[in-house]
């Protein structure tokens, strides 16, 4: 019996997802695993050579909800969730990563993240970068961005407002010594878990169209009582584009935050405090408009995520400490 589903989320990658099937099937038992391919409104279609399931839903609904319908479709106790644009050195990572979920049965567990793009495609090059999972930027200020980044925002005295990327950011972390160790949030774009415990937190439900969407699985995870890990010992590449092929706007981007923070936060009583903290600004008005839309399905998502919630933001920041400006 095959151990594992790679569900692969992709929109308009055409070529691109037909070169990173093949770096898997190249570089792996394809004997271990299924394949669930689930195009997000794509308008490109890939060719999806081997032996993989595809699934194509014209609307686009989100990297989120194509990693749910591939987890409904799962015929294993394994996922790995995995974007449209990784590749792979031949290195027994797929045995590798099967072991560490033998071994834990509540954790989303990433790999170290080796940065490749036009000019360094070689994925056995010996100079790429390593990053190795993220830390949460609960509430993202200026001091928390380099230099080059500041103009993106809208800055307001010496707090980062009026900007849609100001609350739950993911930001790399460097290593430590071990194999494999707990981390604040995954990151890299290529995640295994147990089918059983995504299906108890209920996956990405909620999640809309691109964004956010490590900071929200992974928070999910730590307050029902898992974890997030990541095995430094497993080397993923992914490319890091100038433009992606999946454009969000702004206002689904903010949606996912607001989104989040009423699931997440409902059971410390401080989801106005990180809604407020995004300012008013165009984006944040549509996307407040948007989850006015959906309000009845997210205040449903909430009371459940919180039946099986065990710890919250506090418990969190006493785990992994994070800046909070006096804000909590």
């Amino acid at each position: 019996m095959k151990k594992i589903t790679v569900i692969i989320a992709e929109h308009n990658e055409g070529s691109q997802l037909d070169e990173t099937l093949d770096s898997l099937y190249s570089t792996s038992d394809t004997s271990l695993y299924d394949v669930i391919v689930v195009s997000d409104g794509s308008e490109i279609m890939p060719t999806i050579t081997g032996h993989a399931k595809h699934i194509h839903h014209k609307a686009r609904l989100g990297v989120g909800a194509s990693f749910d319908i591939g987890a409904k479709m799962a015929e294993t106790p394994y996922l790995i969730t995995m974007g449209s644009d990784i590749r792979f050195r031949d290195n027994g990572y797929m045995e590798r990563m099967i072991e560490h979920l033998d071994n834990e049965d509540k954790s989303f567990i990433c790999t170290t993240n080796l940065a490749i793009n036009k000019d360094k495609m070689d994925v056995n090059r010996d100079d790429l970068m390593k990053r190795y999972g993220a830390r949460l930027c609960m509430f993202l200020t200026r001091a928390d961005l380099p230099k080059k980044s500041v103009i993106m925002g809208r800055l307001k005295d010496e707090i980062q407002r009026d900007n849609y990327r100001n609350i739950l950011e993911a930001k790399w972390i460097p290593p430590q010594d071990e194999d494999i160790y707990d981390i604040p949030c995954i990151l890299g774009a290529f995640y295994g878990v147990r089918k059983s415990w995504y299906d108890y937190i209920k996956g990405f439900q909620g999640h809309r169209f691109w964004g956010t969407l490590e900071p929200f699985i992974s928070l999910k995870s730590w307050f029902a009582g898992g974890k997030c890990q990541i095995a430094k010992d497993i080397e993923t590449a992914h490319i890091f584009k100038a433009k992606s092929t999946h454009y969000t706007r702004p206002s689904d981007l903010v949606y996912n935050k607001l989104m989040a923070a009423i699931i997440l936060f409902s059971k410390d009583d401080l989801t106005k405090t990180f809604i407020n903290f995004l300012g008013t600004n165009t984006h944040v008005d549509v996307a407040k408009d948007l989850i006015g839309l959906h309000a009845k399905d997210i205040e449903r998502y909430a009371r459940e995520f919180g039946e099986i919630q065990e710890h919250g933001v506090y418990w969190f920041k006493e785990k992994f400490p994070f800046k909070d400006y006096d804000l909590l």
